[in-house]
């Protein structure tokens, strides 16, 4: 399966300015703006895996949906962790914050609830201040991390969530391979899990604590997790779990904190 990232009516771009105007094209509609980042993800996965994942799981969260729609992805992060491996692509935790707030303010005065849908665990922070300083300047939106919302679903599919997920991991790696296979270098995906280490850095792990490492010492290959117990399957379970609780949780935002008041 390789989703139809072309542009399309699910699209917010896909509109003319003109058709934003009408009260049909615009009432109660919330915007996704997927965020990423272009970062190392090991020796078997390409750069591009977050933003593509973010992207994919917003465009079918907003399949069907006549209320969303899916704003031109945001591909950079906050990713300077993982900048020991070449194609790391980082902005600084201001910068992502300003393009952030700048875009989501401009939806949110056409009348549309921004909603951003994060697929990469080092934005997590930056979101959390981009959407309070939103809040301050009295524009509503929202941020969900994806992976967050699907913990008890990654529990009941993957063989060892806790230790199995983390970065270029069990969850990625199938959810890489049910949605872009051909960008998946199989023959190089490694064994084992991560090197022992404190904080523990796998995905569910208990937080209270926050220590900033770079990847390379926490594991030369830049990989946490165990990326050999993915497949397929697997992907396509975890997929599937991802846009059932991101469009939930949109829906339920919708309901919320619809933005449009007026014509």
């Amino acid at each position: 399966m390789t989703p139809d990232f072309n542009p399309g009516p699910l699209r917010q771009a896909w509109a003319t300015s003109p058709d934003l105007r009408e009260p049909s094209e615009g009432r109660g509609r919330a915007v996704l703006l997927p965020v990423g980042a272009v970062e190392q993800h090991g020796p078997h996965l390409p750069l591009g895996v977050d933003i593509w994942l973010a992207t994919a799981v917003s465009l079918a969260a907003a399949a069907g949906e006549a209320d969303i729609r899916v704003a031109e992805p945001m591909p950079f992060g906050v990713s300077p962790h993982h900048r020991a491996f070449p194609g790391t692509l980082s902005l600084r935790p201001q910068s992502f914050i300003a393009v952030l707030v700048d875009v989501c303010a401009c939806l949110a005065a056409d009348g549309f609830l921004p909603v951003i849908v994060n697929g990469h665990g080092g934005n997590r922070g930056a979101l959390q201040v981009a959407v309070a300083e939103l809040g301050a300047a009295g524009i509503r939106a929202a941020a969900l991390t994806y992976f967050d919302l699907i913990a008890a679903d990654a529990a009941a599919i993957l063989p060892d969530v806790a230790h199995g997920t983390g970065h270029a991991c069990a969850l990625e790696t199938s959810l890489m391979l049910h949605l872009f296979a051909a960008a998946v270098r199989r023959d190089r995906i490694p064994e084992g899990g991560t090197p022992p280490g404190w904080p523990d850095p796998h995905l569910y792990a208990a937080g209270g604590l926050v220590v900033w490492r770079g990847f390379e010492e926490i594991n030369p290959t830049g990989v946490i997790g165990t990326p050999a117990d993915a497949s397929p399957e697997r992907g396509a379970a975890l997929f599937d779990a991802a846009v059932r609780e991101t469009r939930a949780a949109i829906r339920k935002l919708v309901a919320t904190y619809s933005m449009r008041t007026q014509p």
